[in-house]
């Protein structure tokens, strides 16, 4: 039974392999080459891969592949500096005409204290009239260590971003979580009764 599911199992990739080579023909000799389909692509660093690190903060690379996921692809334009953040800003262009400004912060609290006093709708020191930004941003987007700012989307892609990024911070990796030290308690629940 085992041997017949291996031969099973290795028929079925055979026909598989076979389905993704086509034949074409060779015009010098008049009969037909086996082609195979393309490598597939090579997608960003993960938060799954060792290249991204999992620290519980936003990385670029986090935030491409949270972008990816939505269904769109962030490809990096250059850096960008504004007279009112310390940080400089990461560039991207989304699909083919939409721009998003990306300011990576040390933590939430540095996050939190780089917007506090600026227009939250333009991301603008208050009561600024022109901005450093070349034209009206469409939303502002803040998550834990993460700043975002989205130019020339339309609903749908403000929506998808929107939606990626405020799902919240990548999450930490488990190894890199420590064990309650002895001032830390840990509370354990009383059972529940059923009623």
């Amino acid at each position: 039974m085992l041997h017949r599911a291996a031969t099973l199992l290795g028929c079925g990739l055979a026909i598989g392999v076979a389905a993704c080579a086509t034949k074409e023909p060779d015009a010098a000799s008049g009969t037909s080459a086996v082609s195979v389909a393309p490598p597939p692509i090579m997608r960003p660093a993960t938060p799954d891969n060792s290249a991204c690190p999992r620290d519980g903060t936003w990385k670029p690379c986090a935030l491409e592949d949270r972008i990816s996921k939505a269904g769109m692809v962030a490809k990096v334009l250059d850096s960008v500096r504004v007279p009112f953040l310390k940080a400089p800003g990461v560039r991207y262009r989304i699909g083919k005409e939409a721009r998003m400004v990306v300011f990576f912060l040390p933590d939430s609290a540095a996050g939190v204290k780089a917007i506090d006093g600026l227009d939250p709708l333009r991301l603008t020191p208050r009561g600024d009239s022109l901005g450093a930004w070349p034209a009206p941003p469409r939303e502002v987007i803040r998550s834990a260590n993460l700043i975002a700012v989205l130019f020339d989307v339309n609903a749908t892609q403000a929506e998808r971003v929107r939606l990626a990024i405020t799902a919240g911070a990548p999450l930490t990796n488990p190894a890199l979580m420590l064990a309650p030290t002895d001032t830390q308690t840990v509370r354990k629940l009383p059972p529940m009764s059923a009623k």
